[in-house]
């Protein structure tokens, strides 16, 4: 590897209590879970296909022996606004005294905000990170204390055990941000019969974005302390092996191997890594992506991964060759910082693997207008994870050159 050594000493890390169960039959340990916090009334929360398609809420109201009060199964991909809040009105109305999140992605961070609402008794625009033009984003501080939480994955995601969140919202900003670290789960469930519900396009898809993540922090070496370094390093390792063998079926040992990956990302942020900042194509690229998921339905955020990641390294990685030099040696290529078409080869490299996995790198068949380019730039610098300290805004040119030719077809 071309980065070989953390350079970072001075660094501060954060330990929260976590349980982890894994493999076959893992869920058997939830009742303990329940009785031993006093839970009574808890309320699962998932999808409709998941309620619907799956016995596995019936499996967990069964294992809990009366010590749940009802499902609501209307959370959709993105959390949007109306169905986080229609759950924490049940919630409110049953009783609720823990929350059960069963999904990926959208049902768990969806879940931390119903937790949010019921403690602060305030609503979602009260709580959101505020953006103001030209400052740092504000996240606000949410005191109240916030009821148990128990996340069973049905796919892996590193949604899995942080404490921000962001759901779908119908105003002007598109999604709202929030954070709150009493929100992290009591335990996490990897268990692999609720890891085989997924449908294969599923685990797929929000594998990938573990995968493109593992990847991205590759380019983050050395200004990464030791434990943020372990964590990169393990991660990639695990995702590179896993991810490949989901391309026509789906095997519990590599959906739990995604599923650590994932958790090492998080753990990668406590230890005082960022990783969805780590560096300057990681930012513009995860921007850019969550704008486009959160605005143009049927697009989904892995594909807006696979899409602005090669984009933003040919637009922007001349800038930081280092970083797009990590990121070529990541994916095998022999190289030297003195290439003077470095981003380019690295680029068509991430091109060729994404491809290789079965994503396409770009947006040209979503029918998103050009002129949306600007439209997209402007959300994207709103996201307080990739944005938090303004960082982007000195790239608006770039970022939107490279903008319009991921979405242009012509």
């Amino acid at each position: 590897m071309h980065q070989e050594e953390s350079t970072i000493q001075n660094f501060r890390a954060r330990v929260y209590p976590l349980k982890i169960y894994s493999g076959s039959n893992a869920l058997a340990a939830l009742p303990n879970e329940l009785q031993g916090r006093r839970i009574s009334r808890a309320l699962i929360v998932c999808g409709r296909s998941v309620h619907e398609r799956t016995n596995l809420t019936q499996r967990i109201e069964s294992l809990a022996s009366g010590r749940i009060v009802g499902v609501f199964a209307g959370i959709s991909e993105g959390a949007p606004a109306e169905c986080v809040e229609a759950a924490a009105a049940m919630a409110r109305e049953t009783g609720a005294d823990a929350l059960i999140a069963v999904g990926a992605g959208s049902v768990i961070k969806g879940v931390r905000v119903v937790a949010m609402l019921l403690g602060e008794k305030r609503t979602l625009l009260d709580m959101a990170t505020v953006h103001r033009d030209g400052k740092p984003p504000t996240s606000q501080r949410l005191f109240a204390p916030k009821m148990p939480i128990f996340n069973v994955l049905t796919s892996p995601t590193s949604a899995q055990n942080r404490g921000g969140s962001a759901v779908r919202y119908t105003g002007s900003a598109h999604h709202l941000e929030f954070f709150d670290p009493k929100t992290r789960p009591q335990a996490v469930f990897w268990d692999s019969e609720a890891l085989a519900t997924a449908p294969l396009s599923l685990a797929r898809s929000t594998s990938f974005e573990i995968y493109w993540w593992s990847l991205m922090c590759m380019g983050a070496l050395t200004t990464a302390n030791p434990l943020v370094k372990g964590s990169r390093l393990q991660a990639w390792h695990l995702a590179r092996t896993a991810y490949p063998r989901l391309s026509t079926h789906t095997d519990a040992a590599d959906l739990i191997d995604l599923c650590a990956a994932g958790l090492l990302q998080n753990r990668d942020e406590e230890d005082g890594g960022r990783p969805w900042s780590c560096q300057l194509l990681a930012r513009a690229a995860y921007a850019c992506a969550v704008a486009v998921f959160n605005h143009y339905e049927g697009v989904t955020q892995s594909r807006g991964y696979a899409a602005f990641a090669p984009a933003m390294i040919r637009g922007l990685g001349a800038s930081v060759p280092d970083v797009t030099l990590a990121l070529g040696e990541a994916l095998g290529l022999k190289l030297s910082g003195a290439d003077l078409n470095l981003a380019d080869l690295v680029a068509r490299q991430v091109e060729r693997d994404f491809q290789t996995l079965g994503w396409r790198p770009d947006l040209h068949d979503c029918g998103i207008p050009v002129v949306d380019a600007a439209k997209i730039l402007e959300l994207g610098l709103r996201n307080f994870n990739a944005n938090h300290d303004r960082q982007l805004d000195h790239h608006r040119d770039a970022m939107l050159a490279s903008i319009a030719r991921t979405i242009s077809p012509h």
